[in-house]
C-alpha cells in the first residue's frame, strides 16, 4: 500500500488567538506574504483600512497584508483564509509565514494545515489507482483545488491514463486546457 498522506485536523481550534510564539513577541503590524492558490483573480475588502480599500491576488501571485489583517479576515470568517473548515483546510489563500498559522491556530506540533501542494499531488499519483479515486475525494475538495491540481499535473508531468482520467471527471476540468 502506497504512504497515506498524513491527515492531523482532527484537533478543533476553540480560538483564534489559540497561543503566543515564545521566541519574540508575535507583532500584528508584521507584514507576511500571503499566496493564491487559485487559477484565477481573488479579492476581498479590506477590514483594517479607513478608506475601506480593498486587495486583489492575481493568479499564482502573492501580496504581502499584515498579520493584523489577516487574523481580521480569519476571525470575520473570510473563507479565503478559513477554508472549509474554519481551520484553514482547503484554503485559496495560504499565509505563507509559520508563526502567525500557528498563531492563528491552524499549525501546531501536532497537525499541520490541509493545503494545496505539488507534494500532494505528487502523492497521490504514486497510490494505487483505488487509493488514488479514493483519497482525491478528501484532499482535492473546492473548485479552486481541482483546477490547481490539473494544472500541476501538466506542469509536473505526471503520465497515468487512468489516474488522468479519473481526476478529469472527478474535477471536471480536462487536461487538454491546461
Amino acid at each position: 500500500m502506497a504512504d497515506k498522506i498524513e491527515n492531523n485536523n482532527t484537533e478543533e481550534v476553540k480560538t483564534r488567538t489559540k497561543r503566543k510564539p515564545e521566541s519574540k513577541e508575535f507583532n500584528l503590524d508584521t507584514r507576511v506574504n500571503v499566496k493564491n492558490l487559485a487559477g484565477w483573480t481573488v479579492g476581498f475588502g479590506l477590514l483594517h483600512d479607513i478608506a475601506g480599500g480593498s486587495i486583489s491576488f492575481m493568479k499564482d501571485s502573492s501580496q504581502r497584508m499584515t498579520r493584523n489583517e489577516i487574523l481580521a479576515q480569519v476571525n470575520n470568517g473570510n473563507k479565503l483564509f478559513s477554508g472549509t473548515d474554519g481551520n484553514g483546510s482547503h484554503a485559496t489563500l495560504f499565509i505563507d509565514d509559520d508563526e502567525t498559522r500557528e498563531y492563528i491556530g491552524y499549525d501546531s506540533e501536532n497537525k499541520k494545515q490541509l493545503i494545496f501542494s505539488d507534494e500532494i499531488v505528487k502523492k497521490l499519483f504514486a497510490m494505487t489507482q483505488n487509493e488514488f479515486e479514493n483519497q482525491i475525494k478528501y484532499y482535492i475538495v473546492t473548485r479552486a483545488e481541482k483546477y490547481s491540481f490539473m494544472e500541476a499535473v501538466k506542469r509536473l508531468g505526471l503520465n497515468d491514463y487512468s489516474k488522468i482520467m479519473f481526476a478529469e471527471e472527478y474535477t471536471g476540468y480536462k487536461l487538454a486546457i491546461f
